[in-house]
C-alpha cells in the first residue's frame, strides 16, 4: 500500500521527496516514512513511467528533486484503487484509503468496494456472535467483544450514510473538478 499512498500524494501536484515522506507518514499514522521506503519506490515509479523527476533550485542555491505523477502513473493508481478483494476488504486502512479517493473512481468501483467491505463486516458480526456464545457473559472478554461489536455497527451505519452521499452525488463532482483542474494546470 506504500506505493499507492505515495502515488496518491502526488495527485495534489509536484512534491519533493521529503514532503512525500511526511504526507505518507501522516496517512500511516507516523511522523514520516523512512527513506529506505520512499526513495526506492520513487526510483521504481520512474522506471515504470509513473512519475517524472525534475531538478528545481532550492532556497540555498542547491538543486532539489521534485516528483510529478504522469498520466501512466495516474492510470496505474486508479487501476490499483479499483482492485479490492477480500484481503483489502478486511484491512481498515485499505478501505479508508480508497474511500478518501472515491471521487477519482467510477460509480461501479465505489459500489463494489462498499459491497466487499459490508460483506467483510457482516462476516465479522457473525464471528463476534459466535465468540459471545462461547464466552463468559460477565467477563473482560465480554467487555472487549462489546467494544468490537460497537465499532463494527458504527462502521455499518457510517457506510450507510456514505452510500446516501454517493447516491445524491454530493462531493463527487467537486473531487472530479479538483483532479481535472490540476491535470489541466500542469499542461498549461
Amino acid at each position: 500500500m506504500n506505493d499507492l499512498v505515495l502515488l496518491a500524494a502526488l495527485l495534489g501536484g509536484p512534491a519533493y521527496g521529503y514532503a512525500l515522506k511526511r504526507t505518507a507518514g501522516l496517512i500511516f499514522g507516523s511522523s514520516a516514512l523512512h527513506n529506505n521506503v520512499v526513495y526506492p519506490s520513487l526510483k521504481k515509479f520512474m522506471r515504470n513511467d509513473w512519475v517524472e523527476q525534475s531538478s528545481v533550485p532550492g532556497n540555498r542555491g542547491q538543486q532539489r528533486k521534485q516528483y510529478r505523477i504522469t498520466a501512466t502513473g495516474r492510470k496505474y493508481l486508479l487501476e490499483q484503487l479499483g482492485t479490492f478483494g477480500e484481503r483489502e476488504a478486511a484491512d481498515d486502512g485499505a478501505f479508508l484509503f480508497r474511500v478518501a479517493l472515491f471521487g477519482a473512481l467510477p460509480k461501479e468501483k465505489r459500489e463494489a468496494i462498499i459491497a466487499a467491505r459490508k460483506s467483510f463486516l457482516a462476516s465479522r458480526v457473525t464471528q463476534l456472535s459466535e465468540l459471545r456464545e462461547i464466552g463468559k457473559p460477565r467477563s473482560f472478554g465480554s467487555v472487549a467483544l462489546d467494544r468490537v461489536q460497537a465499532v463494527v455497527e458504527d462502521e455499518l451505519r457510517w457506510i450507510g450514510r456514505l452510500e446516501n452521499e454517493l447516491e445524491t452525488k454530493k462531493g463527487d463532482l467537486e473531487c472530479r473538478q479538483i483532479l481535472t483542474r490540476r491535470a489541466t494546470a500542469r499542461r498549461s
